[in-house]
């Protein structure tokens, strides 16, 4: 029901905001692939605005990530295509908002940010990418930050390169751990209301970073954190909150 209520509010034009709770549930759900038919239901209203694209870039930036780490999906290549057509859009869009201002940094930055994941799931998909997307992957989640480090979403992406990129490649787990920690402080500060699908990513990114140091403390802080904002995060309460139990 909530994917044909999803798919209804796009078609009617309803605001984004309608759409970003529908959106939200899905994930708090672990119901990613519930947003393949809102990105179709964008895709056939061909979105042009600056504020629709970087909508739907976030939900493809959400969505691709899902595929290419899930053996059963199919059609991860496909989708990754439609992500980089709609970046170019997004890109023109930006070029519609003045020069010089903070709005044009952060977009410009969030582009750079968008490239940057892109870049990373193409080589998930083609090893034989990795030298020269991983170094284009780790330049322009830099750039994006160096520019804007102020954009909540450029820290988050240059924390995801920092985890994920091997550490020859530019990767370092400790700066991972300050852009998530980066990432959440803004959006706190920025938002008092933070149901954001991504705010609840970014704390379960912390908690991976946190895993790896064997900081079972900090992890089960972020696991708390995110209930205490979604209580019914499936994820978190059914699966990651017990499997921490077992651990320590």
């Amino acid at each position: 029901m909530a994917v044909i209520l999803s798919t209804f509010v796009v078609e009617a034009a309803e605001p984004l905001e309608s759409l970003s709770d529908s959106v939200y549930s899905l994930y708090v759900r672990n119901d990613i692939s519930g947003w393949k038919p809102i990105i179709d239901s964008m895709h056939r209203l061909s979105p042009s605005s600056v504020d629709s694209l970087d909508f739907l870039l976030s939900l493809q930036y959400g969505y691709v990530a899902w595929c290419v780490s899930d053996t059963i999906c199919k059609g991860a290549d496909e989708a990754l295509d439609a992500a980089f057509d709609d970046l170019d859009k997004f890109e023109l869009s930006i070029e519609t908002v003045p020069g010089k201002t903070v709005t044009r940094t952060m977009l410009e930055s969030k582009a750079r940010s968008y490239y940057s994941a892109f870049l990373a799931y193409q080589i998930k998909l083609n090893a034989a990418r990795a030298i020269i997307n991983g170094w284009r992957s780790v330049s322009n989640a830099k750039g994006a930050v160096n520019a804007a480090p102020g954009c909540w979403f450029s820290q988050l992406e240059y924390g995801n390169v920092m985890h994920y990129m091997p550490t020859i490649m530019g990767g370092s787990k400790i700066n991972a751990r300050k852009a998530y920690n980066s990432a959440i402080k803004i959006m706190t500060d920025e938002h008092k209301d933070v149901r954001n699908w991504m705010f609840l990513h970014a704390l379960l990114c912390l908690a991976d970073c946190y895993k790896l140091e064997k900081d079972f403390d900090n992890v089960s802080a972020c696991y708390s954190r995110a209930l205490s904002i979604e209580p019914d995060f499936t994820l978190v309460r059914d699966s990651l909150v017990p499997s921490l139990a077992r651990q320590k």
